[in-house]
């Protein structure tokens, strides 16, 4: 009986979020293959598949922002190498990472290059795979986009 009303509350709760987010113009994106889901902005639009259904991009109406979002397998490395080696390359193409946070199970970088700013969250799932989403934006939008940054990486879960 308790295992029924746990379940019955589960899914209302789960019901209650997603209104929530629906009301305050938030839409969410569920990825099927990877198992991972996070918030999109409102004005931003639906997220473009990629043709191997990993994930998609979606741009702000104005077109100075873009979130992309995918999932990865780790194939040949460990989550804490496979994050070092994504912040490495972002260095690598020229990037000045100014934000560097590692734990077991997630990982958020940020960094500038030229007036851009990108900011990376990735949180480890299921069956040896990775969720992510890129936010890249204007640095005279900062102060804009900062909540925006909050929400997604609050929102983003994988499994």
């Amino acid at each position: 009986m308790h295992r029924v009303i746990v379940i019955a509350l589960s899914g209302l709760l789960l019901v209650g979020a997603a209104l929530a987010t629906a009301a305050d113009g938030w839409s969410r994106y569920r990825n099927a293959r990877f198992g991972y889901a996070v918030d999109v902005p409102p004005g931003f639009s639906d997220v473009a598949e990629a043709d191997n259904s990993d994930g998609g991009i979606s741009r702000s109406a104005d077109g100075d922002a873009t979130l992309s979002i995918w999932g990865a397998y780790l194939v040949d490395r460990d989550f804490p190498s496979d994050i070092a080696g994504r912040v490495g390359s972002d260095k690598d193409d020229g990037w000045s990472i100014s934000y560097d946070r590692r734990r077991a199970d997630s990982a958020s970088w940020s960094g500038s290059k030229g007036s851009r700013i990108a900011y990376t969250r990735a949180v480890k799932g299921c069956d040896d795979s990775t969720a992510f989403f890129r936010l890249e934006y204007d640095r005279s939008n900062r102060k804009a986009y900062d909540p925006v940054v909050s929400r997604l990486v609050k929102s983003l879960r994988a499994c």
